[in-house]
């Protein structure tokens, strides 16, 4: 091989990498950043089948106290957490909507309705839930935060407007 073959091939070998790596790190931000709207989602769906269930006893819109920080600081590298722990805060409430993530987390989860219990309906005010995901990719102590709410009404829990994002890439 001649030395302008060589330099011909580490010519488009270059090429290749300044368009690869860039496109593979984004990849991997996006990646990271994913698990939170995608486990609120989750989280929204089971208190919504949560408050949507008629329960044995007759009791209807019901829903289980507020939990969270889980786990209580958000990680840079992804950590398997058992939420139905005793050791995390609100651990019978993640247990009663049966969120539990089926892999490892970054960001850490909290469930609030500003009220609890059943027969939420009702009495003209309205009454809602935010879920909330808080996470530090990078490790700085700067914390982006991504929140779900759903407002409590007759038909169900509706969602109450798009996902709000601060700080999404910290």
């Amino acid at each position: 091989m001649s030395l302008v073959e060589v330099g011909l091939l580490l010519c488009i070998l270059g090429i290749v990498l300044a368009v690869f790596v860039p496109t593979f790190i984004r990849r991997v931000r996006v990646n990271k950043i994913s698990e939170a709207s995608e486990l609120l989602h989750e989280m929204s769906s089971r208190a919504s089948a949560y408050f949507a269930t008629s329960w044995a006893d007759g009791k209807r819109f019901c829903l289980p106290s507020g939990a969270g920080p889980t786990p209580a600081m958000p990680t840079v590298d992804p950590a398997v957490v058992d939420f139905a722990a005793e050791a995390q805060s609100g651990y019978e409430s993640w247990e009663a909507l049966g969120f539990q993530p089926d892999r490892p987390v970054r960001y850490s989860y909290s469930y609030a309705p500003d009220r609890h219990g059943c027969n939420l309906v009702g009495g003209g005010a309205l009454r809602s839930v935010s879920f909330r995901a808080e996470g530090d990719l990078d490790g700085d102590g700067v914390r982006s935060m991504f929140e779900r709410r759903a407002t409590m009404s007759a038909t169900g829990l509706e969602p109450d407007g798009a996902l709000y994002v601060y700080r999404r890439v910290e």
